[in-house]
């Protein structure tokens, strides 16, 4: 048996947080075969706010507690400069941060 996913732990806290305990019939890391099986009554799922395109039959709620979180992490050679391109490329990653934990603090 595979050990369990930090996805398939955090969903399994979160669902112990909130007083039950879910029965998985169903895994998959796809969120578009996710959502998928919700939009035809299949069953729920927990999906990253990073990977919400609306799919007929779905509708997305927040979770009320516990708000789940994860860290993002960018990783580059051991060189001591970046290309121009690299550089430019984070400088874009940190302003979608911002703008996204700005955006999603004001929903709070």
């Amino acid at each position: 048996m595979k050990p369990p996913t930090t996805r398939r732990i955090a969903y399994v806290r979160a669902a112990a947080e909130a007083g039950f305990t879910p029965r998985v019939r169903f895994q998959t890391a796809s969120y578009d075969v996710a959502q998928a099986l919700v939009g035809t009554g299949i069953g729920v799922a927990l999906v990253s706010r990073l990977a919400l395109p609306r799919r007929p039959g779905t509708t997305h709620r927040e979770l009320a507690r516990p708000w789940l979180h994860r860290q993002l992490h960018a990783v580059t050679a051991t060189e001591a400069s970046l290309t121009p391109l690299a550089v430019v490329f984070l400088a874009l990653l940190r302003d979608i941060a911002e703008d996204t934990a700005t955006t999603w603090t004001v929903h709070r």
